[in-house]
């Protein structure tokens, strides 16, 4: 990992106009602020950027790359992926938000090389006192969260492998898919393990629940890629409304 501070050359003034779509309610001023106290930050692919149970110094914010964020068994080293950041996508507001003792809760990894801003908790908590309008911003980020977790929950105990495949694969093709003649194909380097941690089940699981969606023509898959050739008929599977699948690919 490398980790740079940077003055206002070309890099410094392209991660103010970054943090000015991350936040379009600040004004110049602040997003100059803002800027002036962050960290530029870089990791390679598969690297871990923060471990589950070390200390939490502040907040992450993903300018380019994937990052999965994720949680691992109380026994033994399994670990579930909950979601994916992608550009403009946070993590660590616990620590920030919450009076509680500075952990992370979750880990942090890279899927691809990915740059990140991070802001230390004690500089990003004296920048809210004097611009009220980011902290209301951060809290709403971490009631998604907590709608899109809460969500999962529920579903993952009552619905079907094939049900929570099918919404999974809406909501990544959404957020992450390119469109093509043939359909959407989910241009995000995920593997079977990983769509099996996100969904709690045994990658063999996944790989039946892929398969009957090739049977029935939803999906086509080659060379690790997913296209998601029939829309219509898988969102009938996932059986989600638009409220719930908005939340999820906001916080997937």
């Amino acid at each position: 990992m490398t980790a740079t501070m940077t003055g206002k050359k070309p890099d410094a003034e392209a991660r103010e106009a970054f943090l000015k779509e991350v936040f379009p309610s600040l004004s110049l001023e602040g997003i100059e602020e803002l800027a002036r106290i962050s960290l530029a930050v870089s990791y390679d692919e598969g690297e871990l950027v923060a471990q589950e149970g070390s200390y939490a110094s502040g907040i992450y914010i993903v300018q380019s790359g994937l990052v999965s964020i994720g949680k691992y068994a109380s026994h033994g080293r399994d670990k579930r992926v909950l979601r994916f950041l992608a550009a403009g996508e946070m993590f660590g507001l616990e620590a920030v938000l919450l009076e509680r003792e500075l952990v992370n809760v979750q880990f942090a990894k890279t899927i691809v090389e990915s740059s990140l801003v991070f802001f230390e908790r004690s500089n990003i908590l004296a920048f809210t006192k004097d611009y009220p309008r980011l902290y209301a911003d951060l809290c709403k980020w971490l009631a998604r969260e907590v709608i899109m977790l809460e969500f999962k929950l529920a579903r993952e105990a009552v619905e079907s492998i094939d049900r929570n495949l099918a919404l999974l694969l809406i909501a990544l093709a959404n957020k992450y898919g390119e469109k093509q003649k043939a359909g959407t194909e989910i241009d995000l380097p995920v593997s079977r393990q990983t769509l099996a941690e996100m969904l709690g089940v045994s990658v063999e699981s996944v790989m039946r629940g892929l398969k009957r969606f090739r049977e029935l023509k939803l999906i086509a898959t080659e060379a690790g890629r997913i296209l998601v050739k029939d829309f219509e008929n898988l969102a009938r599977r996932a059986r989600v409304s638009e409220f719930y699948l908005s939340i999820i690919e906001e916080t997937l």
